[in-house]
């Protein structure tokens, strides 16, 4: 994992630099770190080439809220956690999808618990493919750009933003194959990407601009499954 620290306080930056080395000892992470005295070096030396950014909220020039919209801009998957005096200020991180915040004087069992769910958040974005039996021939298919499938009578169908393809199969059989990337039921015909998930209305959930069906007994469980995924808790 790759990290940058953007922080004018240089006692901030080296005590984050202590944590981060800790955190890799005791998880058994690869990590590295780069550290910033102040917006604009980082601008004009790191973007794009970092997988988390620790931003001091509070800076002189520049602070790091105004910093965060800068590099969204330009890359909207660098995940963004925040480093702050005032917890309040951490609402703005909503705005630039900042993945948390951490309030100073920050300590280490907070800090390693922030940084645990960057990892379960990393393990997310990491893509795998499955090969799918199709009606066509056989197909290989990215998990991260499946929206849910649905089962119509004993065919599978596996819709994309783009595609469907259609394979034979049962429910039970895809559950198996995507419940460890975050596939959940919605109803007894639809298993959903909850990272896909824009919406809970009433007796429908929106995932990929399409509305699906929510059956009443599988209601709670599935808003709590994307609550927790939200929440990034495994």
């Amino acid at each position: 994992m790759r990290i940058a620290v953007v922080d004018d306080d240089a006692g901030m930056r080296e005590k984050a630099a202590a944590y981060l080395e800790r955190f890799s000892k005791e998880t058994g992470t690869k990590t590295a770190y780069r550290l910033y005295a102040d917006p604009q070096e980082f601008l004009s030396d790191g973007q794009g080439t970092f997988d988390l950014l620790l931003l001091d909220v509070e800076m002189p020039g520049m602070d790091g809220i105004t910093l965060a919209r800068k590099i969204r801009k330009k890359d909207e998957s660098v995940m963004i956690m925040f480093l702050t005096n005032m917890a309040q200020y951490a609402l703005h991180g909503y705005e630039v999808d900042a993945v948390d915040y951490v309030v100073k004087p920050i300590g280490y069992p907070d800090f390693a618990m922030k940084m645990k769910k960057v990892l379960r958040y990393l393990g997310r974005r990491q893509d795998r493919q499955i090969l799918l039996q199709t009606t066509k021939g056989l197909q290989k298919v990215s998990v991260a750009e499946l929206v849910y499938v649905e089962v119509i009578r004993h065919y599978l169908h596996y819709h994309t933003k783009n595609a469907v393809y259609e394979a034979r199969g049962s429910m039970k059989e895809a559950e198996a194959q995507l419940s460890e990337s975050y596939f959940v039921r919605c109803s007894q015909s639809y298993l959903v990407n909850l990272a896909k998930v824009t919406a809970i209305n009433g007796g429908s959930v929106t995932a990929g601009g399409e509305e699906l069906p929510v059956s009443r007994n599988r209601k709670a469980a599935f808003i709590e499954a994307f609550t927790r995924y939200v929440g990034g808790v495994s």
